[in-house]
């Protein structure tokens, strides 16, 4: 995402309240940590958190109060910028670029608490002749969700690795929400390519006549950050032992993954049924070691130096850690 999507009026309002921040918070107590997500099984550690308890159990342990993650779900990421912004989210999931672009606008008054999965996006096609990016036609069109995704921002970013212009696929974009994407490049209209992620990007995988081009991981390394959670630096001041218990939480329900993912895919499934996926599918989303669930961030860098280059961040942090609280800081990332 390029750009944080909100009125000029509510970013000037909530943006001056984050960076009139006191130096020192007194620490206060909370019964509940306020959640924003969005819909899928990228925020699967989140919902865990929050149906076992992992929170509370985590602050036991410290010896503090018990605390329990609630969780908002909204569409779109304007929604989750907005929460954060005025205080009405204590945490909120979204993208790397997003980050990279609120943390600098609120002068560190939001930062990354924790990577929340890092699974790849993905550019499919249904067109022989598309080996490489190089290989697309000005006819070609190339479906990403908006022109503000990560998914096109990471397209420009391989426009530029490879054809060396971060603009020369621009004219190829269409905007399309995912499933029309997909029904739209599936059906042979002038759709000849879908950048996507899971679980869109398995329901391709499993049509033949469907082949990837590249995924983010070309661009990013492996494993490249998908979505994190990303908190309000108010909130961290006053609530210190609480964001180190989400740290915590986060590893926790991360773990609980990895050991059983087929009890995770069905609470998954008891949270946002589907009619296109049973447990099995996703137990087998949660097992492919292309999607990877880690409080690590990746690719933070890459995706820094691209967007300072092209002008969508004035500056770019010197280490990964400067847009993140520190709870996280020793751990391997890039």
């Amino acid at each position: 995402m390029t750009r944080i999507e909100i009125s000029r009026r509510k970013a000037l309002g909530a943006i001056a309240g984050v960076l009139a921040l006191p130096a020192l918070a007194r620490a206060q107590s909370v019964t509940e940590v306020r959640a924003i997500i969005q819909y899928g099984v990228s925020y699967l550690p989140l919902m865990l958190i929050e149906e076992e308890k992992f929170l509370g159990a985590a602050l036991a342990e410290l010896g503090e109060p018990r605390a329990e993650l609630k969780l908002q779900r909204v569409s779109g990421s304007t929604a989750v910028n907005e929460g954060l912004l005025a205080g009405t989210a204590d945490v909120g999931v979204m993208g790397v670029p997003s980050l990279l672009i609120i943390a600098e606008k609120t002068r560190g008054g939001v930062k990354g608490l924790a990577s929340c999965s890092s699974f790849p996006m993905v550019l499919n096609t249904v067109v022989d002749r598309i080996k490489t990016i190089a290989d697309f036609s000005p006819q070609d069109r190339i479906a990403t969700p908006a022109n503000t995704s990560p998914q096109n921002l990471c397209l420009r970013m391989a426009a530029e690795k490879f054809l060396g212009d971060p603009k020369k696929l621009d004219t190829n974009v269409v905007a399309l929400p995912h499933p029309d994407a997909m029904s739209a490049m599936l059906a042979g209209t002038e759709v000849s390519a879908h950048f996507t992620n899971a679980p869109f990007a398995q329901f391709e995988a499993d049509d033949k006549r469907v082949h990837r081009v590249l995924s983010s991981e070309d661009i990013l390394g492996k494993p490249s950050t998908f979505v994190l959670l990303a908190a309000n630096a108010r909130f961290v001041d006053r609530n210190p032992k609480v964001s180190q218990a989400m740290v915590t939480a986060m590893d926790a329900a991360m773990k609980r993954i990895k050991e059983d993912p087929a009890r995770a895919a069905a609470l998954y499934l008891r949270l946002e049924p589907s009619k296109s996926m049973n447990v099995e599918y996703v137990e087998r989303i949660l097992r492919d070691p292309e999607n990877v669930f880690s409080v690590s961030p990746g690719g933070v860098m890459t995706y820094a130096d691209f967007m300072q280059r092209t002008g969508q961040i004035k500056s770019r942090p010197a280490k990964w850690q400067d847009i993140f609280f520190p709870f996280i800081q020793e751990r391997q990332g890039s």
